[in-house]
């Protein structure tokens, strides 16, 4: 799974006052699978991480077929959820963060034109633009994103939901082949439910 785009921004981008306080602990231990608990809950997939302090849950689509934690942990915490689709993957990353809002940060259109200059410096990546309005979910103060990034190793679409909550990042990247995505408003629609179901736990919940 990529680096999370707001990881890439706290690392290359220093153009703004905001990136000063946008740094990650680089010293944050990898996620150790023996005290993970992952608990289906109806359609729900859920991680639980009690001695990282957090837990976040989603509704993926039927076509996940199975999660898997990446062998070298460049995160706090990572996981990859293929689909039965090739190019088709849900992935989620945790990163010890020192901002308490997204907002510090920048607004979503801020955020979102930072990411497209972030993509412009990947090795391979010829082309980003966004590929709709970003937002903000105004309950949990997380941004939605959406772009196309083309490059040698082809055209995807990617969608991205992302909360600061508790001294923690939480990404959900949705990645899609821009051909499948193109042409299948019923693949849109399935991306689209299952990206805006993301959500952090508070600590009673878990």
């Amino acid at each position: 799974h990529r680096r999370s785009f707001l990881h890439t921004l706290a690392i290359t981008t220093t153009s703004t006052a905001a990136s000063s306080s946008f740094m990650l602990l680089s010293s944050a231990p990898p996620s150790n699978a023996a005290e993970e608990v992952q608990v289906p809950v109806g359609e729900k997939f859920q991680r639980i991480k009690p001695k990282l302090n957090f837990a976040y849950e989603f509704i993926p689509p039927p076509s996940v077929i199975t999660t898997s934690n990446k062998p070298l942990q460049t995160h706090l915490d990572e996981i990859n959820l293929p689909t039965n689709t090739r190019g088709y993957t849900y992935g989620v990353t945790v990163d010890p963060i020192r901002i308490s809002s997204l907002k510090e940060f920048g607004t979503p259109d801020e955020v979102a034109a930072k990411i497209v200059m972030a993509e412009l410096r990947r090795d391979g990546v010829l082309d980003v633009t966004l590929a709709a309005d970003a937002s903000e979910d105004e309950l949990s103060g997380a941004y939605e994103i959406e772009y196309i990034s083309d490059g040698t190793r082809g055209k995807k679409h990617f969608v991205t939901r992302t909360i600061v909550k508790e001294g923690k990042l939480f990404v959900l990247t949705v990645q899609v082949k821009e051909d499948d995505w193109s042409v299948s408003p019923a693949l849109q629609r399935e991306v689209m439910d299952a990206v805006r179901t993301f959500r952090v736990l508070d600590k009673g919940m878990y």
